[in-house]
């Protein structure tokens, strides 16, 4: 007696048993890649990336404003010191390590250093020489000349005998620096 198969009406079962087998070993293949790209994109992307954020970029901000936009994604700013910088206002940020825009962890620790203005000028020497190269001598050094006192001295006329502010000074960019100029033993012209 010949066994008797039951089949539901309508529902039909798939066979592989006509598939050849490299096709089908191909397609379990697939499938274990998809299923695991898919876990390991949900593990991945998932808690353990989700809390770390982009640095902020806070050059040029003053300090409070920097603290402020760094604590905002969770980071931390330590000070390291001040440098001068011509075009940054005092207390504003002038360098900051991690750079803008990396991906990092919160509590992570951005070091910034501040602005402390423009560097000073010291006041070049200058006694002794002819206005005309004094004057140069000022400007190139990033001073302007201010008012010129012409003085009797023991000088030939047109020598510079002595400069307010001395030499050696430190100035601001672009301050005045008087002149004490000699008339010549004759008197004042």
């Amino acid at each position: 007696m010949r066994p008797r198969r039951h089949t539901t009406p309508g529902l039909s079962v798939p066979r592989f048993a006509g598939w050849p087998r490299p096709l089908r070993d191909l397609g379990l293949i697939a499938a274990t890649f998809v299923v695991g790209y898919a876990v390991s994109v949900f593990w991945f992307s998932g808690p353990v990336l989700a809390d770390d954020r982009a640095v902020p970029r806070v050059l040029e901000l003053p300090e409070a404003e920097a603290r402020r936009r760094l604590a905002a994604p969770g980071f931390r700013l330590r000070l390291e010191g001040a440098r001068p910088n011509g075009t940054v206002p005092r207390g504003a940020v002038v360098w900051q390590d991690p750079p803008p825009g990396m991906i990092l962890p919160p509590n992570t620790v951005v070091q910034v250093v501040l602005s402390s203005g423009p560097a000073s000028i010291t006041v070049p020497d200058v006694a002794g020489l002819a206005r005309p190269s004094a004057e140069k001598i000022l400007q190139a050094a990033g001073v302007a000349v201010g008012t010129v006192d012409v003085v009797v001295g023991p000088a030939e006329a047109g020598v510079v005998l002595a400069t307010r502010p001395g030499a050696g000074n430190g100035l601001s960019p672009g301050a005045r620096v008087d002149l004490v100029v000699s008339g010549g033993a004759g008197g004042a012209r």
